[in-house]
């Protein structure tokens, strides 16, 4: 029998900054205050004189040092990453770690305290010993409650650090997610456009030459952006025209456009390729199919705080669109899980029939500028 493989060395998380300086001294700032209160307010109701030295100074000390003890608190929770998995090794780091810094902690808080006070005379001198006295009938009892501030303050920085993971991972999610939608939007914009290449082919070599030309500008354009989920409106529409000349190149005066966008939108940030695959369905379906063609009509304004980009066709509408198939609804389906990854519930995305027929499709943004110059 061969000996089985040892279970593999467990390796804590890759973790940024958990606990901040700044929040860490807040927080026991917050803390102190709050036993402070409660040492006054206990001194007011049994009617004995209020304690400056005791009641305030010694728990700013106390905790001020729990402070200090955070960051090594810190240090052993990344080092000793309590875990399944992880064996009995780091409980017994922590439970040790805890053991010692205890004591020490409230050694050093009435350390501190007399290095404070017996200077300024606030301690007599006669009354030394009687503090010291104190002092050691105290690190004791002391010990056991700051055997359990060790394990809170521990606990409080593991739910930070799986917060933190968690946001990070769900980025990470939504990250793979968009790459995955814009893998499936791309290939399908290029055969769709393929597929109208080749019928040019047949009808109009000089034409299908043209159109060729065009969408090779085009694929350098969405290799350029691929990396990018967001561009100014800008760039996007100048994407839609140049989509739509090859598409006019095909057919001709049956394809009739109206792109309009309010000056005050144009630096707006906007999904790369969000409106491409709506202006291809309006094309599909409006103009395509009809002897007369159909009008394609992409709309762009400002509402308070709000980008609204609109795109409609004066086709047959959302009964023959949904008859179209799967082909009909790739492009719709990947903006719609687009939008939902990028913004949740941020914004609005809207398919109905038109004022005069045809469909139209709304979709709300938050408006944000382009910091680009």
């Amino acid at each position: 029998m061969t000996a089985a493989a040892p279970p593999p060395e467990f390796r804590p998380p890759a973790l940024g900054p958990v606990l901040s300086a700044r929040n860490v001294a807040i927080v026991w700032l917050f803390v102190a205050l709050l036993f402070s209160a409660q040492n006054i307010t206990s001194a007011l109701i049994r009617g004995r004189p209020i304690s400056l030295q005791w009641d305030v100074t010694h728990e700013l000390i106390y905790w001020g040092l729990w402070a200090a003890c955070t960051p090594i608190i810190a240090r052993q929770a990344r080092r000793y990453w309590l875990e399944r998995g992880g064996g009995a090794r780091p409980w017994l780091a922590h439970v040790l770690t805890a053991l010692v810094l205890a004591p020490l902690q409230v050694a050093a808080t009435y350390t501190v305290h007399g290095a404070i006070h017996i200077p300024l005379g606030i301690i007599p001198i006669a009354d030394v010993p009687a503090f010291l006295q104190t002092a050691r009938r105290s690190i004791p009892f002391l010990s056991f409650t700051g055997f359990f501030y060790y394990w809170i303050v521990l606990g409080v920085y593991y739910a930070l650090a799986y917060r933190q993971l968690y946001l990070v991972q769900r980025a990470e999610t939504a990250e793979a997610s968009l790459n995955s939608l814009r893998a499936q939007l791309q290939p399908h914009f290029l055969f769709n456009t393929l597929n109208s290449v080749a019928v040019l082919a047949e009808e109009n070599p000089g034409a299908a030459a043209l159109v060729l030309t065009r969408l090779s500008d085009l694929l350098r354009t969405v290799l350029r952006h691929d990396p990018r989920h967001q561009v100014p409106l800008d760039e996007e529409l100048e994407f839609i025209r140049s989509y739509l000349e090859i598409q006019r190149v095909r057919f001709e005066d049956r394809l009739r456009v109206r792109l309009e966008a309010d000056p005050a939108t144009r630096r707006a940030l906007v999904p790369w390729l969000v409106l491409q695959p709506l202006v291809e369905n309006a094309v599909r379906y409006a103009v395509e199919p009809r002897v007369a063609g159909g009008t394609v009509v992409v709309l762009a304004r400002r509402v308070g705080d709000e980008l609204v980009l609109l795109v409609e066709d004066d086709g047959p509408g959302l009964g023959q669109a949904a008859a179209g198939g799967k082909s009909a609804g790739i492009g719709i389906t990947n903006t719609a899980a687009r939008l939902e990854r990028l913004y949740g519930d941020r914004h609005e995305l809207r398919i109905e029939s038109g004022d005069h027929g045809g469909l139209s499709v709304r979709i709300v943004l938050p408006f944000v500028e382009s910091s680009a110059s």
